[in-house]
């Protein structure tokens, strides 16, 4: 099962076997499993599974891979499968990133 649920998610674009790996040890075994996820809390449980604040450019991929599950079987847009289509406008850290998310999302996280 592990093995076809890791060649799965990496028909996710941008998601290699590593992504996948990481994306398998969050709960995901499937890309249906990404449906209505909130990616922002995916990058915090991430950065806690690793035990320490994972590049933002994961959370551009959370966002991407949670389009792409939304989306399939419909009109998907060719920039938002690109996981740099999902940058922030405004240009933060991964610490500064990881801290203002869980101040956002506290109530969720206990």
């Amino acid at each position: 099962m592990e093995k076809a649920a890791l060649k799965e998610l990496q028909t996710i674009p941008g998601v290699g076997k590593a992504v996948a790996m990481d994306l398998l040890r969050l709960g995901y075994t499937s890309v249906s499993a990404l449906k209505g996820e909130n990616p922002e809390l995916m990058y915090v449980r991430h950065n806690d599974e690793r035990g320490v604040v994972q590049d933002i450019c994961m959370l551009y991929t959370f966002r991407c891979a949670v389009y792409f599950a939304e989306t399939v079987g419909k009109k998907q847009d060719p920039e938002k499968l690109k996981w740099w289509s999902w940058m922030d406008k405004e240009k933060t850290d991964s610490l500064t990133k990881d801290k203002a998310l869980r101040k956002k999302w506290q109530s969720e996280l206990d």
